[in-house]
């Protein structure tokens, strides 16, 4: 659980699509991370389902 932190942006699948969002919680209980997707959408995905985001 120390691959992300709070604010970091990353790639995670939501429906069909590839997404940036922003780690908004670290759930260590559960081994998750909370992502938000712009203003009004969040949730949690397990560390192997995310990859950082790289700027082009």
């Amino acid at each position: 659980m120390d691959k992300f932190k709070i604010g970091d942006l990353v790639n995670a699948k939501l429906g069909n699509r590839m997404m940036v969002g922003t780690v908004i919680y670290l759930d260590k209980k559960h081994a998750q991370y909370l992502i938000r997707f712009g203003a009004a959408q969040q949730l949690y995905y397990k560390e192997d389902q995310l990859t950082p985001y790289e700027r082009k």
